[in-house]
């Protein structure tokens, strides 16, 4: 993208104010990295405050910038999250949601934040810290569908380690990946869940390892009366019938009584959804680019989309 191009790119997803504030941030993370070879920045983000990497590349940079992101993502939350609720944050990465989520909740209620980068994991203690949020429990694991390690790998932006390097449908790799892996512990959800609160919602952007949690969840439903409230996003590109079946795990989750509430478009220049006839309830500007939030989606349509066209970026399922 030219600069030009970036420039009105910018001017249309956020409005002369924004571009104004990412001018005077961009100046102060210059200075900041370059001049005085900090490592970290403080920034204000809503109502709260967050330690950022100035080394990151990916959430860290975009927040120092703007000092929000996938506004999508937000307004789903500020919707069903209420005082007193327990949430579940799988991937919790900085603790950008989890502090958003930690405010929505109140002091009632309760986040579980869930990172298994330790790197990562170090900022969000911090984080958590700053904020003086009590009503957050930090675990340096990953959820998965079976206790016990797995080989975690790392990328040069903080919000894209995965347990999935490649994609499931080509031999390509990610181009962001590093040449670096980890051992992390894994816990899966009815394990974990065991001495903590009935949870209301679990969020979760892990790069496709959205699969082997579904599993785990259709597993808790069955055995365990599981009924909380899932708030995914998409990696169509991590997904394969032969050998990493999301299609299969949307399937039993729908079987079991889930249905999409809330389902959020990738982009609404390209947007499947309309083409398949859907309107949008309301369409949010955000990570330069035009969302829109879909309320009446089918079980077909959601699953065709997931697995097979995309066009969905983010998706609320609910018994």
């Amino acid at each position: 993208m030219s600069k030009l191009s970036f420039v009105r790119s910018t001017m249309d997803c956020y409005g002369f104010a924004d571009c104004l504030t990412m001018l005077f941030s961009a100046a102060r993370y210059g200075v900041s990295k370059h001049i005085l070879r900090r490592r970290y920045m403080q920034r204000r983000v809503f109502d709260y405050s967050m330690l950022l990497d100035l080394d990151d590349r990916g959430i860290s940079k975009t927040l120092v910038l703007l000092g929000k992101r996938e506004m999508e993502h937000r307004y789903i939350l500020q919707k069903i999250l209420k005082p007193g609720m327990t949430v579940m944050d799988i991937g919790a990465n900085l603790g950008y949601y989890v502090m958003m989520e930690a405010g929505l909740v109140g002091p009632t209620g309760m986040v579980y934040a869930i990172e298994p980068s330790p790197g990562n994991f170090s900022i969000l203690e911090k984080n958590i810290a700053l904020n003086k949020a009590a009503n957050v429990q930090a675990f340096n694991l990953a959820i998965s569908n079976k206790v016990g390690e797995a080989e975690f790998f790392l990328s040069e932006l903080s919000n894209l380690n995965t347990f999935h390097p490649g994609s499931a449908n080509s031999a390509v790799k990610s181009k962001n990946r590093t040449n670096r892996s980890i051992t992390v512990k894994t816990e899966d959800i009815r394990t974990f869940i065991v001495d903590k609160r009935s949870i209301d919602l679990i969020r979760m952007d892990i790069e496709g390892h959205e699969v082997e949690v579904f599993e785990n969840i259709a597993e808790a439903v069955v055995k365990d009366g599981f009924s909380a409230m899932i708030l995914f996003e998409t990696h169509i590109s991590k997904y394969n019938d032969a050998s990493h079946n999301m299609r299969k795990q949307l399937q039993r989750l729908f079987a079991l009584g889930y249905k999409p509430v809330y389902c959020a478009s990738s982009d609404e220049k390209t947007t499947v959804l309309r083409s398949m006839g859907y309107t949008p309830e309301t369409v949010i500007k955000t990570d330069f680019s035009t969302r829109g939030i879909y309320t009446t989606v089918s079980l077909q349509d959601l699953e065709t989309c997931v697995c097979d066209k995309g066009g969905i970026r983010t998706v609320l399922l609910q018994k």
